[in-house]
């Protein structure tokens, strides 16, 4: 019976933590909602439309990214032929948070974290200043369809807190493993 109370500890030692691993990436992914970051996405932006991007963020969370304008001739509202001059004009691009993002659908007044206008190609990257829900917004402003092939990172402190936190429980459980063994044979 002895013997089986370490080899018990070593296998809670190895179950707590995948059990704490499976738990917060599926509290990261009902955050996100269906959009899961780090991962590519290509769009269709009709003519005088938008796509936000919600991401929900934590004090000094890092969101980064990069996206270009990849079609190479639209068809224009009303007309079958395809035009070639779709980059004459670009997209407008927005990350804004929850309060700034629901003035901007309104129409009114907002104070985007990064803003671009008419841009066909960028590479991207900010630090959110608060908690909450970042939206990254694709706005096309022309008549034309826009294609938009991008991809947006979202790297959380929080993740390396978890990490340290998790090494630390491991520290642990093996330091007081340790601890029982050298008990035992006094």
């Amino acid at each position: 019976m002895r013997k089986k109370i370490p080899h018990l500890l070593c296998l809670m030692v190895i179950l707590i933590p995948m059990q704490l691993t499976a738990s917060v990436s599926g509290h990261d992914d009902y955050l996100q909602g269906e959009f899961k970051s780090n991962s590519s996405h290509e769009i269709i932006l009709e003519a005088l439309s938008w796509k936000a991007f919600p991401l929900q963020c934590a004090a000094g969370d890092t969101l980064s990214g990069e996206f270009i304008l990849t079609n190479n001739g639209d068809i224009f509202v009303g007309d079958q032929t395809k035009y070639d001059n779709w980059l004459l004009t670009g997209i407008d691009f927005l990350i804004l948070d929850a309060a700034n993002y629901d003035h901007w659908i309104s129409d009114l007044s907002a104070a985007p974290l990064f803003e671009m206008q008419t841009v066909y190609e960028l590479a991207w990257n900010v630090e959110t200043p608060s908690d909450g829900m970042w939206y990254v917004i694709y706005f096309n402003d022309s008549i034309f369809i826009k294609q938009v092939d991008g991809i947006i990172y979202h790297t959380t402190h929080n993740d390396f807190s978890f990490a340290l936190t998790l090494l630390g429980l491991i520290s642990l459980a093996f330091l007081l493993a340790h601890i029982f063994k050298l008990h035992r044979k006094n």
